[in-house]
């Protein structure tokens, strides 16, 4: 029997997913563990990958389609399986609706019968499953977008819906999906850059009357409406269930950095061979994992008939995209040294940002960071990430008066500001919590030893 390839689950809130493109076509072979394709979550893009050997027979939807989890997406012929007997048993189509005969590998496709005498024939340009990597799945200046005369615009029903919400033509959109086939990205790639072709159709302004010169205010900036992505709506719904479910207590603290500023200068001129620099960030992660150790019920996730302690601290680290914001996990962080807190850092905000993050980087968490310093934001309050019970919101060290010795100082001082869910967490045990973080980053030296 051929294997019947579904939609999986790539993130915790994954409904549905969209075909950002395919990475197999009709009639390869592929192996366990195989990339079939890249599939846009709520969260990231991710690889959906084969866990079978086998050909691929079919494929049920084109690049740009959501698919919903569970629906077939491709058929694979097992090892041994004629795929083309497996296509013709099955009555299978090719990829996006095409004719039978595109189910079956290019080698055993059957010659076209020739057209209608008397009828002038035109060459016809094969449609390609393949993205092309030499343009990156991006239209050039030079393409310009056709519209079938007379005929319907190829266009995936996602890709339709976006241009309805943005109030664009679709015809004057370039493809470049399957055959020029229109797919979301090209429709969000062209709604963004409207404004500018608006500006340069847009004509020269007059100089002012009488008296020769131009006016120095400046012209008004053409209006934007810019499509929900899938992210943008995750974000939105979670904010928002976490603002309506969630009683949200927030207790604040200054932390007088010098120490872990010159901790941190000291650590760094002995990691400069290896080409690391470790931050501020890394001291407060390993000082969040450790007190968490002190501390489970900060370590935990609110259910409706309990709270559950979690046995392993993981970190989630927001990392800023342009289209959102994303978590990735940084497992086990109370064993990370901060070496290895800085290398796995990177690694991850550098997954976040090319969309290559695995499941299992994106799940797990029991606890999060959320850091603005690196913009000067001085102080402000994190949203829960629900069903966790705490999220810790970092901001910049500068420098501030600080009291030594009954004497005013300048020093550099850091504030933070945790989040609890009220619903699990006292305040007398958030208060008791930030009391232990304070301790462990004006004294960098105790999470050494």
């Amino acid at each position: 029997m051929p294997i019947e390839v579904t939609m999986p689950k790539l993130s915790p809130t994954m409904e549905t997913g969209v075909i950002a493109q395919w990475l197999k076509k009709v009639g390869d072979t592929v192996k366990e563990g195989d990339a079939l394709a890249d599939i846009e979550t709520d969260k990231a893009t991710m690889q959906m990958k084969s866990y079978d050997d086998g050909t691929i027979v079919h494929l049920d939807h084109a690049a740009g389609d959501e698919v919903a989890l569970g629906e077939r997406v491709l058929v694979l012929a097992k090892k041994g399986e004629d795929p083309k007997q497996v296509a013709e048993n099955l009555g299978l189509s090719g990829a996006g609706g095409k004719s039978k005969a595109a189910a079956l590998p290019a080698a055993e496709k059957k010659a076209e019968p020739a057209q209608e005498a008397g009828k002038k024939t035109e060459p016809a340009q094969a449609a390609s499953t393949e993205s092309h990597p030499a343009d990156n799945g991006q239209p050039t200046q030079a393409e310009e977008p056709a519209r079938p005369a007379g005929g319907r615009v190829k266009s995936s029903p996602l890709a339709r819906k976006v241009a309805a919400a943005a109030s664009v033509d679709i015809g004057q959109v370039k493809g470049t999906g399957p055959g020029g086939r229109i797919i979301r990205r090209d429709v969000d790639l062209y709604v963004e850059k409207k404004p500018q072709r608006a500006k340069a159709a847009a004509p020269a302004p007059q100089a002012a009357a009488g008296g020769g010169r131009r006016s120095s205010v400046p012209p008004p900036l053409a209006a934007q409406r810019i499509p929900h992505s899938r992210m943008r709506k995750t974000i939105a719904q979670r904010m928002s269930q976490a603002k309506q479910q969630a009683p949200e207590i927030h207790l604040s603290a200054d932390i007088q950095a010098d120490r872990i500023i010159a901790a941190r200068t000291e650590i760094n001129k002995h990691l400069a061979a290896e080409g690391i620099k470790v931050s501020l960030g890394d001291f407060i992660t390993k000082a969040v994992a450790l007190a968490l150790r002190f501390h489970p019920g900060l370590n935990a996730s609110f259910e409706p008939d309990a709270i559950v302690r979690h046995g392993e601290i993981n970190i989630g680290i927001a990392v800023a995209l342009d289209e959102g914001l994303i978590v990735p996990v940084l497992h086990h962080a109370d064993g990370l040294g901060l070496r290895e807190i800085r290398t796995q850092s990177e690694a991850l905000a550098a997954a976040a940002r090319a969309n290559t993050l695995s499941s299992e980087q994106l799940t797990g968490g029991t606890f999060t960071i959320s850091n603005l310093g690196m913009f000067g934001t001085q102080q402000f309050d994190a949203i829960l990430n629900l069903p966790q019970v705490g999220i810790l919101a970092v901001g910049a060290a500068l420098k501030r008066p600080v009291i030594r010795d009954d004497r005013i100082e300048v020093g550099m001082v850091m504030t933070i500001t945790l989040t609890a869910d009220h619903r699990a967490v006292d305040g007398a045990m958030a208060a008791v919590f930030l009391q232990t973080l304070k301790g462990l980053l004006e004294e960098p030296a105790s999470m050494l030893v």
